[in-house]
């Protein structure tokens, strides 16, 4: 194929780029897109053949699909606006919609923090209640029902089960996974060390992780799944964050030495490459958690504000955790996702090996610090070795700083903060800004 032809394919996929830089799903690479565009390379072949002594009418960006691959992941959304989970042929799990923004949420599923009082009322009303559960380690008690048909906004919900402005009601809302697909190509990292190499207990709310990876030959994890009876996590993002965090092997350091991982599976499939979370299994999440007396839990996920998600978070950091999470992935003109959005939440952007930021990183006053997430190696689902790409790859960096810090100092959070922003190097404007936060936090020359 001519030059002509090979800007062309350029022009095509760097619009798809600009489309998708809005999208809130999945993550596909170039090299799939470009590979999606033969068809339309060839329909354009011969006009473009006969063309060829006329200038093209856009000027072409001189770039490499090397370069594109490397350096581009593009969120192309395409999830249907109702989509059944099911757990096999013949059940379905729940059915998740999309709503205002481009969020997604299990239809017409709310979810109350009541007292009993409120829960009286709700039982008195024209609901179908799912379940009632009390939360020990957040002290919080939570209701999830199906809102009555045509009921489809919180004013409306509230009216309509003679609850006052003072509850914390919100919808069951999908949060999705914030990383890019991997790419085949692996070479050597150079070793790193550890954040530390004492024996720290660090936590993570994700996908399911591929434990018999050689990643994890000697590693100390602890999972539990929080997704409908007979519906599977797929392992993907899971096993990617956690052969960072404590992943050996000849191309892989982990970012802790002696970690004591808890591993939280709130993610489903919802395509091939998009997995989301429910609000529900999230609350669950954290509360087993808290019980387990984790200091530090990583969650590299996003979605949307929620009075429930903001509430559970409260409730946990109260119990003395710290929370870590991905500024997300939807680009420098996003709005504000969460939880990395919330003040009490430590939200993480990835810079690339050069300290330039990743192109599609979340920017705002609410970002905090920045780490290496941008061709990074880690472990993958299926067994192999593999470089990825996002927030979420850079968010492990904090968690396991700060699993270290608390040891330091005795799980006092304020010195633990304090120290960590002091030894973040300052790579934009002088002091905090929306870019890179405090600035980047990088694994020691020895441990901490």
């Amino acid at each position: 194929m001519n030059i002509k032809n090979t800007r062309v394919k350029h022009i095509i996929a760097a619009s798809l780029c600009i489309f998708s830089a809005t999208s809130s799903a999945n993550i596909v690479r170039v090299d799939q897109v470009l590979g999606q565009l033969n068809p339309i390379e060839q329909r354009i072949e011969q006009t473009i053949e006969r063309a060829q002594h006329l200038p093209l009418p856009v000027p072409v960006p001189q770039v490499s699909i090397d370069e594109l691959k490397a350096q581009i992941s593009e969120p192309i959304s395409s999830l249907p606006n109702v989509l059944n989970i099911n757990i096999n042929s013949q059940n379905t799990a729940f059915v998740e919609v999309e709503l205002e923004n481009g969020f997604r949420a299990i239809e017409r599923q709310w979810l109350l923090m009541a007292n009993s009082q409120q829960l009286n009322t709700l039982k008195q009303q024209n609901v179908t209640i799912v379940s009632v559960k009390n939360y020990n380690a957040l002290n919080i008690s939570l209701v999830r029902f199906n809102a009555p048909q045509g009921v489809n906004s919180k004013s409306e919900l509230l009216k309509a089960l003679n609850l006052d402005e003072s509850a914390i009601l919100d919808r069951n809302h999908i949060y999705q996974a914030q990383t890019g697909e991997p790419t085949a190509k692996v070479t050597q990292n150079k070793p790193i060390a550890p954040y530390c190499t004492q024996s720290v207990k660090i936590g993570m709310i994700d996908s399911a992780i591929n434990t018999k990876h050689s990643a994890f030959e000697s590693a100390n994890i602890t999972t539990q799944s929080f997704l409908p009876q007979g519906l599977s996590s797929p392992n993907l993002h899971g096993t990617a964050i956690a052969g960072l965090i404590t992943g050996k092997g000849a191309k892989l350091s982990p970012l802790l030495g002696n970690a004591k991982l808890y591993s939280a599976e709130v993610f489903y499939r919802q395509s091939e490459y998009a997995q989301g979370a429910t609000l529900f299994a999230i609350v669950e999440a954290l509360n087993w958690l808290v019980s387990n007396k984790i200091p530090v839990i990583n969650m590299s996920l996003t979605g949307p504000n929620n009075a429930i998600l903001e509430a559970s978070i409260t409730a946990a950091i109260k119990q003395n955790v710290l929370i870590v999470a991905a500024a997300g992935n939807q680009g420098p003109a996003s709005q504000p996702l969460y939880p990395g959005a919330y003040k009490s939440v430590i939200a993480v952007s990835a810079i690339d090996s050069q300290n330039q930021i990743y192109r599609w990183s979340n920017k705002g006053d609410y970002i905090d610090f920045t780490a290496f997430g941008v061709n990074v190696v880690t472990s993958q689902g299926n067994g192999e070795f593999g470089r990825e790409s996002g927030t979420s790859m850079a968010a492990p960096h904090v968690s396991a700083a700060l699993s270290c810090l608390l040891l330091k100092h005795g799980n006092n959070k304020t010195k633990a903060l304090n120290e960590l922003t002091s030894l973040a190097k300052d790579l934009g404007e002088q002091g905090k800004d929306t870019t890179f936060g405090y600035g980047a936090i990088y694994p020691p020359k020895s441990a901490l």
